[in-house]
């Protein structure tokens, strides 16, 4: 009995020994992985600190998708206060940066740690016009259409980007071209806020158009200062369109069918083209043999009756087929009695 006892207590130390090995082994190994995990952590925290990962110039910053904007316009762009290290610069926050410049629709930024550089994936804003804007309407501020993204609009601005949706960056000539911008040669006279959606529609109508019939009439202005009577400046001199509606496509057809019209007039005497029916095409002219003794100027009409269109020195005609050679009798072809 002696003997089992004492084998018992035998067993009973070793076994407390082999526990207590193992609490030290165990407690020795949470102690290593500690220290690795705080060691790398550490060696992370150097490395992100190290002057080898920071972007210390805008020669770390490459510049993609830009067509209109130079690389160095680009990088100008943005708020980065050089040096700075990879992991105090937020992808998302450049990229917001950028779209709120206005000319750049889109932006992505990417981080490269080897070797440390960034790069700007950047989709611009394409102008297709200048537009000259028109003044607020009392009560009304907002001259300008812009998105949540874009900066607020200087106070009164009067010339600005307008690209083929309708979007409008305030943004002078000068400016422009001091940021290498490649300016559009239309302009687009009075324009407003709220005929944003129309423009983009006006100029579906006016880009298809151009696509589908190379060689057409050029259109150098738009005057949209009177939204009833849309007035283009072309290579013929100027045309009224009255307001712009779903016949402006056939407008342009006529105008097109017009292009022999300095083979059959001196195009200095013609005051306007009338095509608000492009069906009927009239063409307003002064009088060449009793040339008006009030106005000398060929741009003034302020010696033709609002009224009849006619002037005191006129004759009136129309324009029904602008390809026949016998087309234009009368050297004075009035528009209708509204005008």
């Amino acid at each position: 009995m002696a003997d089992i006892v004492s084998v018992s207590r035998t067993e009973l130390a070793n076994r407390r020994r082999r526990l207590r090995q193992q609490r030290r082994w165990r407690a020795l190994q949470g102690i290593w992985r500690l220290s690795m995990v705080v060691g790398m952590a550490g060696g992370a925290v150097w490395l992100l600190r190290h002057p080898a990962w920071v972007i210390a110039s805008p020669q770390q910053v490459e510049v993609e998708g830009n067509r209109l904007l130079s690389d160095d316009t680009v990088k100008s762009m943005l708020e980065i206060d050089y040096p700075k290290a990879l992991w105090q610069l937020s992808s998302e926050a450049i990229a917001r940066q950028l779209e709120s410049q206005g000319i750049i629709a889109q932006a992505s930024v990417t981080r490269h740690l080897f070797p440390p550089s960034l790069t700007l994936a950047v989709q611009e804003r394409d102008p297709v016009a200048i537009a000259i804007l028109a003044p607020p309407i009392a009560g009304n501020e907002t001259a300008i259409p812009h998105d949540s993204t874009a900066n607020a609009p200087s106070p009164s601005p009067t010339t600005g980007l307008l690209d083929a949706t309708g979007f409008l960056v305030p943004m002078d000539e000068y400016t422009a071209l001091e940021a290498g911008l490649t300016l559009p040669t239309l302009r687009v006279i009075g324009f407003r806020a709220e005929q944003q959606l129309e423009w983009a529609s006006f100029y579906r109508d006016l880009s298809q158009h151009q696509q589908q019939t190379p060689g057409s009439i050029a259109i150098q202005e738009i005057n949209w200062s009177n939204p009833s009577n849309l007035i283009l400046t072309t290579e013929l001199g100027s045309v009224h369109l009255g307001g712009y509606s779903s016949r402006f496509p056939a407008q342009l057809r006529a105008l097109d069918q017009l292009r022999q019209l300095p083979t059959k007039l001196d195009l200095s005497q013609v005051v306007y083209i009338d095509l608000q029916n492009p069906d009927n095409p009239l063409i307003q002219t002064r009088d060449m043999r009793l040339p008006s003794p009030s106005s000398s100027n060929p741009d003034d009409e302020a010696g033709w009756d609002q009224e009849t269109g006619a002037g005191s020195n006129a004759e009136t005609g129309s324009l029904t087929d602008p390809t026949s050679p016998d087309a234009i009798s009368d050297p004075a072809i009035a528009p209708p009695a509204a005008w």
